[in-house]
């Protein structure tokens, strides 16, 4: 599945809005922006620990979904990241929180309760609880993981949840 639009006359928004018209059909619950207050306080790079901790503290419920940081623009053309990420919800005040550190400024975050499902589900099979990361760049579709190896990618045309644990997934290469 291509990207609708030309690249250089997408704004950041619309992005937002491509990623999910691109994951939705994936999804059998709905893709929600939300608004998420971030604490910080944990460790960098462990976000499900983070969110695991709070949940067992406090009993916060974990919650995931993407993180949609902020367009780049480079020398080739423009380019945007999701990379899923773990947070908690507050039952009781209603509000979402997050005690990951340095969340990037202007990141955006957007729901998707079947990316956790899937990867409770596929436990057993899984090499890590955290999608590989989605990044949209001039008109493609990649999802990019860090490996033993270093950094590893695969152009994609649609974002199951199969495509995006592809590299945690332990019968994959």
């Amino acid at each position: 599945m291509a990207i609708s639009e030309t690249p250089s006359k997408m704004h950041d928004i619309e992005l937002l809005y491509e990623f999910s018209r691109i994951r939705q059909p994936h999804c059998q619950h709905r893709l929600n922006v939300i608004n998420v207050l971030q604490f910080g306080g944990g460790r960098e790079n462990y976000c499900l620990n983070n969110a695991k901790e709070k949940a067992d503290e406090m009993g916060y419920a974990v919650v995931s979904g993407w993180l949609c940081l902020p367009t780049k623009f480079l020398s080739t053309g423009w380019q945007k990241q999701f990379t899923q990420h773990w947070w908690n919800y507050d039952r009781s005040e209603k509000r979402h929180l997050d005690f990951s550190p340095t969340i990037d400024d202007g990141a955006v975050y957007m729901q998707d309760l079947d990316i956790a499902l899937f990867a409770i589900d596929a436990n057993s099979r899984l090499r890590s609880h955290v999608a590989s990361s989605v990044i949209l760049r001039n008109g493609m579709i990649y999802i990019v993981d860090y490996g033993n190896e270093g950094y590893r990618h695969r152009t994609e045309h649609e974002l199951s949840n199969e495509t995006l644990f592809y590299f945690q997934l332990a019968d994959s290469s």
